[in-house]
């Protein structure tokens, strides 16, 4: 028969109450108290980390803004042209298209000057006079993003102006020369932000309240602030308009840095009148029997909560990602039962966020076919790669993991050409030396593109790396030999051999034989040898793909550059 918990607690204190009347009643109270004590602390942690989730995903989502914003077509050139009614249509949908009804988008000329602001309302955003262009130009933040130290850094800080906090996050604008022409900010009210997280307050680093959603708000105290670091949140209990509120405070952080402090509080007079109660009634009835009962309490806590202590683990375990872990059962009880929901809740998280994955995927890889489309000779060079790397992995018995890896890189290796002029991507002939330049940088647009994309990490090496060479001829980076990783190194083969038999506006497209020839002679050179056997023990079958396709044998029997 399946006990339940509150069973487990009784039954023992039951039967020990046959002899010593009412103390196994007293110590299922106390547990009972503890329970409600330990109930109110996680779900006031539990709070907590939501909290910061929501701050972490409001920090996402204004980051995101930022990108559409310092990065659509048209932004820098108007920026630098100082067109501000070019930049306004350009920017006033992406400012639309936020959730935050607060939302403002602001523009800084390179010396830091504001050139425009869109601000957001329930009515939809919309331009507004500059009234103090000159707020923001010496701004740490924003002064570093200006002098753009690191490539693509992006800041955010906490307004300092009179009037409402603000949260801004700050973004180079930059030409496709890389040269910085300004700056775009992206601000959202902390009062509007602090609406959307129940029970929190908001505080700069000297204590002082910035925003609340209580009616009595905690006390951050110069005490207290001292015992609040980064990693460790500080639980105290305060008095607030005649009640007692349960409060966690933590470090409040933007992109690593401080910018105050948050709390989140609850209030604790029911569990304090409760706590009190039967505090009263183990002092007065079971004094006597203290020693005996906190034997039993103990061992009988512990045996409870042994389960619940592994339940916790495998929930620690898949809040730091390990999506894939499982708890272990050992119980029938609710707390059996609360594993297994666990088990299952777990597992259907996995599956969506493979299947989130999948979706995020396919849009790229939708993105780098449109890439191949715009030039006909192009047309599914990208699938055509995957299919050939995934025949030389085979050959050289690449595991199930690195095959994936492989087949997600070939796929999306050139969707960084979409950073690249049409004028150059299809031009009939010969590039030029800058034009050239232009088209040796599409392995890092793409992997910019695609870096943010936390399961696309090992892919990513294939995106960056697929026009280095064994002998470190190549580019970006000029990597030399093994250091080159393997799932790169395949797919360098595939992507030369498909480009050697495909037609381009100059030339004919070479025979699967003068391809062949092409690649077993840069053996060594562009390519590693091992990697080159192993196409060369797959090519009836890599002709089958290539067949297919669409793809004919041409007649072109002599080599040309790729």
């Amino acid at each position: 028969m399946r006990l339940s918990i509150r069973h487990k607690i009784i039954i023992p204190f039951a039967v020990l109450l046959v002899f010593v009347g009412v103390v196994g009643t007293g110590v299922a109270t106390a547990q009972l108290t503890n329970a409600a004590a330990a109930e109110f602390d996680a779900k006031l942690l539990h709070s907590s980390l939501q909290a910061n989730q929501m701050l972490s995903q409001v920090d996402a989502d204004r980051m995101a803004d930022l990108r559409r914003a310092t990065d659509t077509v048209g932004v820098a050139e108007s920026l630098a042209s100082g067109d501000t009614a070019t930049l306004a249509r350009l920017l006033t949908p992406i400012a639309a298209n936020a959730p935050a009804t607060s939302i403002q988008l602001r523009v800084l000329d390179v010396h830091g000057k504001e050139l425009l602001r869109i601000q957001g309302s329930r009515n939809g955003p919309s331009p507004i006079d500059v009234t103090d262009a000159g707020a923001f130009s010496a701004q740490l933040a924003v002064i570093s993003v200006l002098a753009g130290a690191n490539a693509g850094e992006r800041r955010a800080f906490l307004s300092s102006q009179p009037g409402q906090p603000v949260l801004y996050w700050a973004g180079a604008v930059r030409t496709t020369g890389e040269r910085i022409v300004g700056a775009v900010l992206v601000g959202e009210s902390l009062i509007e932000v602090a609406a959307g997280i129940p029970g929190s307050s908001f505080y700069d680093l000297s204590g002082l309240q910035l925003a609340t959603t209580l009616h009595a708000a905690p006390v951050a105290s110069e005490t207290l602030r001292r015992q609040i670091t980064a990693e460790n949140a500080v639980r105290v209990n305060q008095t607030l308009a005649g009640h007692v509120y349960g409060s966690i405070f933590s470090s409040w952080t933007i992109h690593g840095s401080q910018v105050g402090f948050l709390a989140i509080a609850a209030d604790a007079d029911p569990l304090l009148g409760l706590v009190g109660q039967q505090r009263l009634i183990l002092t007065l009835i079971f004094t006597a029997a203290a020693l005996l009962t906190l034997l039993v309490g103990t061992v009988t806590a512990s045996r409870l909560t042994r389960p619940v202590e592994l339940l916790v683990r495998s929930m620690r375990a898949v809040s730091e990602g390990d999506l894939r872990h499982r708890a272990t059962v050992v119980s029938q009880d609710e707390i059996g039962y609360l594993a297994r929901t666990f088990n299952e809740m777990t597992a259907s998280l996995e599956e969506k966020t493979a299947a989130l994955e999948e979706t995020t995927f396919a849009s790229m890889e939708a993105l780098a076919r449109a890439t191949d489309a715009r030039d006909r000779t192009t047309f599914g060079h990208s699938a055509r790669v995957a299919a050939v790397s995934l025949e030389i992995a085979d050959a050289m018995q690449l595991s199930a993991k690195d095959r994936e890896a492989l087949r997600r890189a070939a796929l999306l290796h050139d969707i960084g050409k979409i950073g690249v002029e049409d004028k150059v991507l299809r031009k009939p002939g010969p590039l030029s030396d800058a034009e050239a330049s232009d088209m040796r940088e599409h392995p890092r647009i793409g992997y910019d593109m695609l870096k943010g994309l936390r399961f696309l990490q090992p892919s990513l090496p294939g995106v960056l790396y697929h026009h280095e060479r064994w002998d470190g001829a190549g580019y970006p980076t000029g990597l030399t030999g093994t250091a080159i990783p393997l799932p790169v190194r395949i797919l360098a083969v595939a992507d030369v051999f498909d480009a050697l038999t495909s037609d381009r506006p100059y030339r004919e497209g070479l025979s699967f034989e003068a391809a062949t020839a092409a690649i077993r002679i840069e053996a060594g050179l562009q390519f590693d040898p091992d990697v080159v056997t192993a196409f060369l023990t797959r090519r009836p079958a890599i002709e089958v793909i290539l067949r297919r396709s669409g793809r004919r044998s041409a007649a072109i029997a002599e080599p040309e550059a790729a």
